[in-house]
């Protein structure tokens, strides 16, 4: 069947639905790049710059697993400003009233967003891992940025779920820091557990078989896992509350 231009129905389909994906990309990455993100942008690039220096000037880093915890931070710094105030930027922009007008529409949109958040994360992670394996220490640099990418998923789903319930973005953001200070602070006595959110799984202890670290990077990578598609679902469940956020 030909549609009234006179092109296969099918085609015409396809390209209808390949326009609006673009579309629809086009519109949120512009959301996502706006305000304040490239500060944070900066940020991750300068985090990630300063410290590779500082590691490769001192002589310190012997293995990538030292640069690990470069790489997660930086990550994090990606993910933090449009999970913490994507919310609170609907609302100011006055866009949010249009997304609770059309049902079931604004589950799209934020998933959406925060797949492509990741996505650019995922590729910036990408090229500083690269370029960790290039010019400092050579390894794996797609397993890395892999491995990086799970706590950074989990840290992100978190933030967008607390922006669901808090609703205002420098609110999120203190509960957010406040978070991650009692991660930072249970680092150590967590260094070995699989409850540990920073675990590096690269860095085996010298207390603990190889099979054993196995096992228990396995595990929390499960749990972090688990745990940021229950942030995502409690999140997009809470959108359902149009009345809080109008």
């Amino acid at each position: 069947m030909e549609d009234a231009t006179g092109k296969p129905k099918k085609q015409s389909n396809l390209r209808s639905l390949l326009d609006l994906g673009y579309r629809m990309t086009a519109y949120n990455l512009r959301i996502i790049f706006a305000n304040k993100f490239i500060w944070f942008l900066a940020g991750s690039f300068a985090f990630y710059l300063g410290l590779s220096a500082i590691y490769v000037f001192s002589n310190e880093v012997s293995q990538m697993s030292d640069l690990y915890g470069v790489f997660l931070f930086s990550g994090a710094l990606l993910v933090f400003y449009p999970a913490v105030f994507g919310i609170q930027n609907d609302q100011d922009a006055r866009t949010i009233e249009i997304l609770f007008g059309i049902p079931n529409y604004r589950y799209k949109v934020w998933l959406v967003r925060m797949v492509l958040i990741y996505i650019v994360a995922f590729l910036i992670m990408m090229f500083f891992t690269w370029l960790t394996s290039v010019l400092i220490v050579r390894f794996s640099f797609l397993e890395v940025a892999l491995q990086v990418m799970v706590p950074v998923v989990f840290i992100g789903n978190l933030a967008f779920m607390l922006s669901t319930v808090i609703r205002n973005g420098n609110g999120t953001a203190v509960v957010m820091i406040i978070f991650g200070l009692f991660f930072m602070i249970l680092m150590e006595p967590l260094r070995k557990s699989q409850w540990n959110l920073f675990l590096n799984p690269f860095a085996v202890p010298y207390d603990v078989n190889e099979a054993a670290w196995a096992i228990i990077t396995i595990r929390n990578r499960i749990i972090l896992v688990t745990g940021a598609i229950l942030f995502l679902l409690a999140a997009l469940y809470n959108l359902q509350k149009r009345e809080k956020f109008m």
